[in-house]
C-alpha cells in the first residue's frame, strides 16, 4: 500500500491517541496533528476555532483521510472542510460523546444545546463512525438501571444513516507484560481524577469502600490529584499516587495482584486491558466494555449489589487468573486488528494514486 497523508483531530492527546499516531507513522503513513485542547474561557475556545480553520486549509488538501478522536467543538471545523474537499472522515467514538448523564452532569448530549447540535451533525456528515465499543453505539442497559445514564448514539440520533463500526483500541503485549513479582492482597485502579465528578465517575467511592471493609488488604489509587486529598478521610490502607509515566504504571500493575474499574461510564478502558496484560486479576462494573473485556478471567460485578460479593471473592485464594487475563487481551484486542482497520479505511477513500 502506498503511503497516506492523514489528518489526525483530537481535543485530548492521551495514550490511545498518540498509540493511534504512533501506530499510523509505524505503517509509514505521514500524520498531521490538529490538537485543541478543550477550554472554557471565551478567547481561547475562539483561538482553538481560528488555529483547527487555518490548520485544516493547510493539512486538509494535502490528505487522503480525516480521523477525529472524540466528537465535540473541535471536530466541526476539519469535518465541515473534509466534507467539501470530499474526503473520509471517521469519527472515533471513546464514551464522552456518546452518553448522557444527568447524575454526573456528563456527556455530550446532556443538554438540548449547541454543543449537542453540532454534535449530531458531525456524526451525520462523518463517512464512518468507529465505537470502541459496541454500547457506544446501541446503548448500556446496566448503565442505564443502575445510574440512570442513557448511552448509545442511535438513541440520541435515531434517523442517523453513518455507518457505525466496533473498532476496538489495540494494546502492545510486548511492552505491557509482568516486570516484578506480585505482592498478595493487593489492589490498585488508575484514572486521571482532576475533579469531583470524576472522582464519582471512576467508582472511587465504591474503591475506598472496599478498602474500609477489607483492613488486611493494600489499595492503592494512581493518577489523583492531590488537592481533592485534603477534603478526603481515606481509610489507612490506602497509597494515593499523582500521575505516572508507562514505566511506573507498568511497575504497579505488575506488582499488584487485582486491578478494579469501578467507572459507572467507560467505552473500553485501557488501564484495565493494561492491567490485564501485567497479569492483574480484574475487578469489574457491569457496564460498557468492561465485562467484555474482562469476560471469565476475573469478577465482574453490580453496583446496585454493593460489595458483598466483590469482598467475597477477594477473599478466596486466588486462582492462576492473571495469566489468563493476559492471554485474553492479546487474543481480542491485539495491534494487527487496528491496524488492518485503518487500511482498509485508507484502502478504500485515499487519493487515487
Amino acid at each position: 500500500m502506498k503511503p497516506r497523508k492523514v489528518t489526525l483531530v483530537c481535543n485530548i492527546k492521551n495514550t490511545f491517541v498518540i498509540k493511534d499516531i504512533e501506530l499510523l507513522e509505524g505503517m509509514g503513513h505521514k500524520v498531521f496533528l490538529i490538537y485543541s485542547p478543550a477550554f472554557k474561557d471565551p478567547f481561547r475556545f475562539f483561538w482553538n476555532r481560528i488555529r483547527e480553520f487555518f490548520l485544516s486549509v493547510l493539512y486538509l488538501p494535502q490528505s487522503d483521510a480525516v480521523f477525529s478522536w472524540f466528537n465535540d467543538y473541535h471536530a466541526v471545523i476539519p469535518l465541515w472542510f473534509a466534507k467539501q474537499l470530499g474526503l473520509n472522515a471517521t469519527i472515533i467514538v471513546g464514551g464522552y460523546d456518546a452518553v448522557s448523564s444527568p447524575e454526573l452532569k456528563y456527556g455530550i448530549f446532556l443538554k438540548k444545546n449547541l454543543r449537542g447540535h453540532f454534535a449530531q451533525k458531525n456524526y451525520k456528515q462523518a463517512g464512518a463512525i468507529w465505537v470502541v465499543h459496541k454500547s457506544l453505539a446501541d446503548g448500556c442497559p446496566n448503565a442505564e438501571k443502575n445510574s440512570e445514564i442513557r448511552s448509545g448514539i442511535r438513541a440520541f440520533i435515531p434517523d442517523l444513516k453513518t455507518p457505525i463500526s466496533e473498532v476496538p483500541t489495540a494494546y502492545d503485549p510486548l511492552f505491557w507484560k509482568p516486570v516484578e513479582k506480585k505482592t498478595p492482597k493487593t489492589v490498585l485502579t488508575v484514572a486521571n481524577i482532576a475533579d469531583e465528578r470524576t472522582f464519582r465517575r471512576k467508582g472511587i467511592p465504591l474503591f475506598l469502600k472496599l478498602a474500609e471493609s477489607l483492613p488486611s488488604f493494600q489499595f492503592t489509587i494512581a493518577g489523583i490529584d492531590s488537592r481533592l486529598l485534603h477534603k478526603k478521610e481515606l481509610p489507612k490502607n490506602v497509597l494515593c499516587l499523582g500521575k505516572q509515566t508507562r514505566e511506573t504504571l507498568r511497575q504497579l500493575f505488575s506488582q499488584n495482584t487485582y486491578y478494579f474499574q469501578g467507572s459507572k461510564i467507560e467505552g473500553l478502558p485501557n488501564v484495565l486491558c493494561e492491567a490485564m496484560l501485567c497479569e492483574c486479576i480484574p475487578l469489574g462494573n457491569r457496564v460498557f466494555g468492561i465485562p467484555d473485556a474482562i469476560g471469565d478471567t476475573g469478577f465482574v460485578f453490580e453496583t446496585a449489589e454493593g460489595i458483598d460479593h466483590i469482598e467475597a471473592f477477594l477473599k478466596k485464594e486466588p486462582e492462576e487468573l492473571g495469566t489468563k487475563a493476559r492471554q485474553r487481551i492479546k487474543k481480542l484486542y491485539p495491534l494487527e486488528r487496528r491496524r488492518a482497520f485503518f487500511n482498509e479505511t485508507l484502502n478504500q477513500h485515499g487519493k487515487d494514486e
